[in-house]
This record gives C-alpha cells, structure tokens and sequence, in this order.
C-alpha cells in the first residue's frame, strides 16, 4: 500500500476517531483504486480515472451504494492530501456519485416484536442474556457495535441511563425502558455466576458469551437469527432491525425528527429523515387494506 494512503488512514484513526471496522472498509477501497491506476501515481490521477474506476465497480455488480462509498473514500483522501499533501488540485470535486433509489428500512411492527422477545421464555444463562440483550436493543436503538462496546460502569440503572460510544467516538445518553431495565438486571446475576464457575476475569463489558469473553457483532448476529428462526418469524432481521423499529415507533408516536436524531446519534439530519418515509409507507399500506377505495383491484 502507497505510504501516502497509510498515513491518510492513520489521520483517519487518530484525528477522526474512526472504528477499525470502518477503517478495514477504507483502506480496502483505496487499494482497490490504487491497483486500478496500474502504475499511475495516485496523486497524479485525474477525473476521469476516478470514474472509470466507478465503472469497473459497476461492470463487478457492485451496489450503487457500494460504488458511492468507494467514491466518498476516494474524494476523501484528496480532500486530506489537499489541505495536508500539497496537491494543488482535487480530481474527486469532479465526480459525482451514482444516482440511486434509498430503501427503506426493515422494521418490527410492535406485535412482531413482542413475538421475538415473549419467545425466549427460558431461565438460563443464555435465554436471559438474549431476552436482556433484544430489550436493550429494542429501548435504546443502539448499533450493535455500541451495545458490544457497552460496559457495566457505563449502565445508571437509578436514572435509567446508559452512556455509549457511537460512531466517531463520540459519546451519547441512551434511555433503558423499564422492561429493558428488568431484563438487564435478571441477566447480570447469571452473567456474575457464569464467570464465577468459569473462573474468568470480569472485563466489564455487559454482554458476555458463552466462553465469558465479550460477545462481538458477528455473536449478537447469530444470535438473533438463532432466535427469529426458533419465534417463527418469516421476516428477514437483524440487531440493526431493533435499531429501525426503535426509530421508526418514535417518529410514528409523533416524537420530533431532531429529537430522534439525537437518540440515534446521527451526524446529519438527512439519515434520520428515512424513518418518516417508513412511517407514510405503513400508513399507505394500512390505508389501502382497510380505506374502501384503498386499492385499485375491486
């Protein structure tokens, strides 16, 4: 890899705080780009390389978001090389991204919800920590890293409070519901007696394996597709379908978009505005199931 694109992915990590995950994503576009100039220098690429770079993307079958991140990576490191490196010009001002059809996000209606949890209705270790696990979840709206990065000290179980790392590393105040807070506290009590048995050290993350080492993404992944599949839900979901359905009962109930997007931790108002388009997409269907002129087949 180009010195020129380790150092920009260190300002990344350093400066901006970005994950390790999102720097992995990073670093592998610029090395695609990079072997894409063959030989070109990369501070010396114009335009029109970038887009043909774009094409080949898409000639791949890359999604247009996919392409879009490569572009938005790309333009990225120019912005940096321009205000740190010396290049005098910016060849990724130039390229604008894919055009592209935004959709909309999985959710859980309420009653889908209750089916998920209300079916972990066992009293070991494993069904208090899932049904703990999807309660917190469900009243925080927290991305699956942040609840994996979530530790004991960071839960004000008094206040009902929990203070989590997000993106950028940057810190926020979730609220931990009343039935989230029950879940929690009947799963720490088997969490303390597991690493007891398992004669483990206590790190402080809340969520723990099997193994008493802090469960990852990929875990909580597992997780709650072992469950949706064992509730008999048909619905495809994910630990980032608590988060939609979350957002999307607020902003359903009437709660303002700006509060929302500080719940959620979004940077920008834009991403938070999707959840309203989900909104009007359930009110449409249930229009059109239960409004007597609702659909046009008769």
């Amino acid at each position: 890899m180009d010195k020129r694109i380790e150092e920009y992915l260190s300002y990344l990590e350093s400066v901006r705080g970005l994950s390790e995950r999102t720097l992995r994503v990073y670093a592998d576009d610029l090395e695609r780009y990079e072997a894409f100039l063959q030989g070109i220098d990369i501070d010396a690429a114009q335009a029109h390389e970038i887009r043909a770079f774009a094409g080949s993307l898409v000639m791949e079958g890359k999604a247009s978001s996919s392409v879009n991140r490569a572009l938005s990576t790309i333009r990225g490191y120019y912005r940096y090389r321009m205000r740190f490196g010396g290049l005098k010009s910016d060849p990724g001002r130039e390229v604008e991204n894919l055009t592209m059809t935004r959709p909309l996000p999985k959710f859980m209606f309420e009653d889908e919800m209750a089916q998920l949890i209300e079916s972990i209705d066992g009293t070991g270790f494993m069904d208090a920590r899932d049904r703990a696990l999807f309660e917190v979840l469900y009243s925080t709206g927290c991305r699956a890293s942040e609840i994996t990065g979530m530790t004991l000290e960071s839960i004000d179980f008094p206040r009902g409070l929990i203070r989590v790392l997000g993106k950028g590393s940057k810190e926020r105040v979730v609220f931990l519901g009343k039935m989230a807070s029950t879940a929690m506290a009947n799963y720490l009590v088997l969490r303390s007696m597991r690493l007891s048995r398992l004669k483990a050290e206590d790190h402080g993350r809340a969520f723990i394996n099997t193994k008493g080492s802090p469960l990852t993404v990929r875990g909580m992944e597992k997780i709650v597709e072992k469950r949706r599949a064992a509730s008999n839900m048909r619905k495809v979901v994910s630990p980032h379908s608590f988060r939609h359905s979350f957002a999307t009962g607020l902003v359903a109930a009437g709660a303002d978009i700006r509060v929302v997007q500080e719940m959620l931790g979004h940077s920008s108002i834009s991403t938070t505005q999707v959840y309203t388009h989900v909104d009007m997409e359930h009110l449409r269907k249930v229009y059109e199931l239960a409004h007597p002129h609702g659909t046009k087949e008769r």
